[in-house]
């Protein structure tokens, strides 16, 4: 399956979607003048004006703040790399060999900016109503899930899921803790009753502990 059949649209100027897909890495690397950069500035606008409009019309009972907060929490960077994710991105993009050695095409910040790049891309080859598809299709569920759980963080949300039928005893733990003082890496466990629920990892406690967290939701899902 092509990437094309994965998204489910048909670009006419393949050239928008070769740019889209082309990293800079790989751009200086092969002496081309066209990658992703500017076209995703141009998907980054796109995406911007449809996740408002949609907000704004399925969401009019949140203030003018919490559309700001819902839009910022389905068009992150991590909301975006689980997009890319979902279609595959990192199967089609193409990377420099500095990047591929350090596995780079699965980064968050590549992975999000190709979906930006893809959205400029459509743009340019289709208008606003092929971005338009493919945006709502790719924010709807965030939104969703949203609008059900606020912008609580992780931990309060698996406090109150496992809380539910009452109290519970949970438990965070660092269980390791390597690299040099310049880039810690920590991993924690979080456990509920003595069971252990899920496990993360983060630069510094808190962000263990909240990756954890969202595991362990994952995992009781």
């Amino acid at each position: 399956m092509n990437f094309e059949e994965v998204i489910g649209y048909e670009f006419k100027n393949k050239k928008f979607l070769e740019t889209a897909l082309t990293h800079s890495s790989y751009a200086h690397e092969n002496g081309l003048k066209e990658y992703n950069e500017k076209i995703e500035f141009l998907g980054d606008a796109v995406l911007e004006l449809i996740s408002s409009e949609y907000i704004y019309l399925h969401y009019s009972n949140l203030s003018e703040g919490e559309m700001t907060k819902a839009r910022a929490f389905a068009v992150c960077e991590e909301a975006l790399a689980e997009v890319a994710n979902r279609y595959g991105f990192s199967d089609f993009l193409k990377v420099g060999r500095c990047e591929s050695r350090i596995n780079g095409k699965y980064r968050n910040s590549i992975l999000a900016d190709s979906v930006e790049a893809v959205i400029g891309a459509m743009y340019l080859d289709s208008g606003i109503e092929c971005a338009r598809k493919f945006i709502t299709k790719s924010i709807e569920q965030k939104l969703k899930e949203y609008v059900e759980v606020g912008n609580k963080d992780y931990k309060t949300q698996l406090q109150e899921l496992l809380q539910v039928n009452g109290d519970v005893f949970i438990e965070y733990k660092i269980v390791k803790e390597e690299g040099p003082e310049h880039a810690k890496k920590f991993t924690a466990e979080v456990y509920c009753d003595d069971k252990l629920l899920g496990t993360g990892n983060g630069k510094n406690k808190k962000e263990s502990e909240m990756e954890a967290a969202k595991v362990a939701i994952k995992n009781i899902k």
